[in-house]
């Protein structure tokens, strides 16, 4: 059986969001984020945002760019949720939903038909600099666990470098145990994650 998509997640969202609780360091920061569901309108920003990410990152090879095809795919067929200030975005994240993409990553997992169709995947989060380590990753990945047990998953996987220690702590923090190792996008070393999403 399928995932019972229906991208209605606005009120799921509004939980989150004004005013957000964003943890740095030792205080609590209050910030007015909102966070909703991105649309093709947003794709122009998106790009931006993962540009201006990419320059910024001095090991390159930790950081996948998404193209603009994916993302434009994305946009219409997975669950794509932005972080705005001010009216600004400064995080985005997205998870694959669409059970036929190549990015499920149950296929590089051997999994049946069957068990593609009920996992979703973690696809890429980034952050603008100036707002690393304030808690967004853990934020989108508690987001993400909601809408997928609304969807009717059954497990969430998710990819990541091997050198990406902040990443992999915030993935295993969140329930996520080390499911292979592969190499991909071009023949780079990735770790392949996975939890269950059933409550």
């Amino acid at each position: 059986m399928a995932l019972n998509f229906n991208q209605n997640f606005d009120t799921l969202l509004q939980r989150y969001s004004e005013p957000a609780f964003i943890i740095e360091k030792d205080k609590k920061v209050q910030l007015p984020i909102k966070f909703r569901l991105c649309a093709k309108d947003d794709l122009e920003e998106i790009m931006a945002l993962q540009s201006e990410v990419y320059e910024n990152i001095t090991a390159k090879e930790i950081f996948v760019f998404s193209t603009e095809d994916e993302l434009s795919e994305s946009l219409e067929t997975d669950v794509c949720i932005g972080a705005y200030l001010f009216g600004k975005l400064i995080a985005f994240t997205l998870m694959v939903v669409n059970p036929n993409s190549l990015r499920n990553l149950g296929l590089y997992l051997d999994y049946s038909r069957e068990q593609c169709l009920k996992c979703v995947t973690y696809d890429t989060t980034f952050i603008a600099p100036e707002y690393r380590g304030y808690g967004l990753q853990r934020l989108f990945i508690t987001m993400k666990d909601a809408i997928a047990r609304e969807l009717g998953a059954r497990e969430a996987l998710a990819t990541v470098s091997p050198d990406n220690a902040a990443s992999i702590n915030n993935l295993k923090a969140s329930g996520f145990e080390l499911a292979g190792e592969k190499k991909m996008y071009g023949g780079l070393k990735r770790y392949i994650l996975r939890k269950s999403v059933t409550e």
